[in-house]
């Protein structure tokens, strides 16, 4: 849950196809089921006359690595998000996003955002071009653009950019269970059914262990290592009436929490669900047991668009308030995915500590003020 995009599911390419994590989240009517596991059983025939069968049992079920390729779908997207620390106490936030739209052009898109959070200074970078700038590879992706390399295979993955000034090189290693996004109640872990918008493919990586360096300017390179979390999302899928808020959370005490609110164009909630994970298990949360309450708004100063900034998430195991680090965290991505999104990095308090990412996507697109906050 994260978050393509995130016009579609993480952020849009509205030129060719539009996009929809997001935090990630990658969204949709969708819960979360941990792999590796056992197969679930074969339903009896009462149960099968009584069960309606699911559009998405047609399809092959998720394989990895190989899975971790390109597809050639409409729509595909690779995203990274994560709190980085610095040696000498320093400490970093980021997004990269790798999104590759299929309509009557191919094109592939991608974004950056680097955050000091000591000083609040941000460094974003956007680049768009036609085709499939990567190697083909059988069970991975390696995508080289613009002086950005990302790539990865399995459990393991590798991130290097050089943008105005900054450069960021890290290696990142997977040590826990793949996370395969379900709906609730489904039976096929790692596809997601839209209804009329189609299915998607959609699983996660939600703690990557990152390591690796960063400098700005001339300053001397800094050591960098923290979680990272990693969603992989493709299908031929449209879900652009669609907007969310979608929050991926470590917490202090190890266990991971995504958590997403869909709303219309009007604003109006449409879903509220998510998962609650950790190293040994992940359970996906039905939309009675949580509840997500805005608590402030900012609107920006360049686009006036209003965000939701501050959150009271309802879990089954108590209330947590969500908070941003800054509050200008707005991507302008209308020179390359043709939309503006709200993405950074965010702080938890409450009935337990932790901090993570949040995405707020289509708000620009609300025919309706105020919006998802007002209720």
């Amino acid at each position: 849950m994260r978050t393509k995009h995130r016009r579609g599911m993480r952020t849009y390419l509205a030129v060719l196809l539009a996009v929809v994590a997001v935090a990630g989240a990658g969204l949709g009517y969708l819960g979360f089921w941990s792999e590796p596991g056992p197969a679930a059983a074969a339903p009896t025939d009462a149960r099968a006359a009584a069960e309606p069968v699911e559009r998405t049992a047609a399809l092959p079920p998720l394989k990895l690595p190989a899975d971790d390729a390109a597809h050639g779908s409409g729509m595909e997207w690779w995203y990274y998000s994560g709190i980085l620390n610095a040696q000498g106490g320093g400490r970093y936030a980021f997004h990269v996003a790798v999104f590759v739209a299929n309509a009557l052009v191919k094109h592939t898109v991608m974004h950056v955002a680097l955050v000091d959070l000591q000083s609040g200074k941000r460094y974003t970078r956007q680049s768009r071009t036609g085709g499939l700038p990567a190697r083909v590879s059988a069970s991975g992706f390696d995508f080289s653009q613009d002086g950005w390399q990302i790539a990865g295979s399995g459990p393991d993955h590798s991130i290097r950019m050089s943008f105005d000034g900054v450069s960021l090189d890290l290696k990142l290693r997977d040590a826990g269970q793949v996370v395969a996004h379900r709906a609730a109640g489904s039976q096929t872990p790692g596809l997601l059914d839209f209804g009329e918008s189609g299915i998607s493919y959609y699983y996660s990586r939600p703690r990557m262990a990152a390591q690796g360096h960063l400098r700005i300017g001339d300053k001397p390179a800094l050591a960098l290592e923290g979680p990272v979390w990693f969603d992989h999302q493709w299908g031929d899928f449209d879900v652009t009436r669609l907007g969310w808020n979608w929050f991926a959370l470590h917490l202090s005490d190890g266990s991971d929490v995504m958590v997403y609110e869909l709303f219309d164009a009007q604003g109006r909630s449409v879903t509220t669900t998510g998962t609650l994970g950790s190293a040994a298990d992940s359970r996906p949360l039905a939309p009675d047991e949580v509840a997500l309450t805005p608590l402030r708004r900012w609107t920006s100063p360049r686009t006036q668009v209003a965000y939701a900034l501050e959150w009271k998430l309802k879990l089954p195991g108590g209330e947590l308030r969500v908070q941003p680090f800054f509050d200008n965290s707005e991507f302008d991505a209308s020179a390359s995915s043709a939309n503006i999104y709200w993405e950074g990095p965010i702080k938890v308090s409450g009935s337990a500590q932790g901090e993570g990412f949040m995405e707020l996507s289509g708000y620009e697109r609300l025919r309706a003020a105020p919006g998802p906050a007002a209720k």
